[in-house]
């Protein structure tokens, strides 16, 4: 599958009508540990090694769409590295833990829309509203939606950054340089 999402910053009365409307799930807690080689390389293709709660994932980005194919099952993850080792192993044989943060996750369903309030460790807050699609032929669809939705609220279109982006530029500035503002 594909997830297709779109970031938001609401206001505080936008994202109370959008929640009220929507159907509450759950409330976690999530971990996210992202790792990289030493020189940021995979961070650099838009690949994103993640150990979220102490499952290990992979996103890559489908060309400049914003979305991501995701690896999610360690024998895939494993083939993706050409490596016959244990994760845990591999990891620590060939990467640096590059980010690591908290967020506490709202989960919301409206329809076919999966909706995360986020409020992060390091103190970012956003809303994902997103869609899963079979192919890639329906991002664009699925794009088109998520806004179309957001519209209905109010959000401002504006493009929110990546969380991964804000944790460098707040808790790891001289990375965030190195990866962001050099380009």
């Amino acid at each position: 599958m594909i997830e297709v999402e779109k970031k938001f910053q609401p206001t505080e009365e936008q994202l109370k009508a959008l929640v009220n409307n929507s159907k509450f799930i759950k409330e976690v807690e999530l971990h996210d540990l992202y790792y990289d080689y030493p020189d940021y390389s995979l961070w650099k293709k838009t690949v994103f090694f993640r150990n979220r709660n102490g499952g290990f994932e992979v996103k890559i980005q489908v060309k400049d769409t914003g979305s991501y194919n995701e690896i999610e099952d360690e024998e895939s993850i494993k083939k993706y590295f050409k490596t016959d080792k244990p994760i845990s192993e591999f990891i620590k044989e060939n990467f640096i833990v590059a980010v690591d943060f908290k967020t506490k996750r709202q989960k919301y369903k409206k329809d076919d829309f999966n909706i995360d309030v986020d409020e992060l460790s390091f103190g970012y807050k956003c809303v994902e509203i997103e869609l899963l699609v079979g192919d890639e032929s329906q991002i664009k669809d699925a794009q088109e939606k998520i806004i179309h939705l957001a519209e209905q609220y109010g959000f401002d279109m504006k493009k929110v950054p990546p969380k991964r982006h804000e944790y460098f530029r707040i808790v790891k500035p001289d990375i965030y340089k190195d990866l962001y503002q050099d380009k």
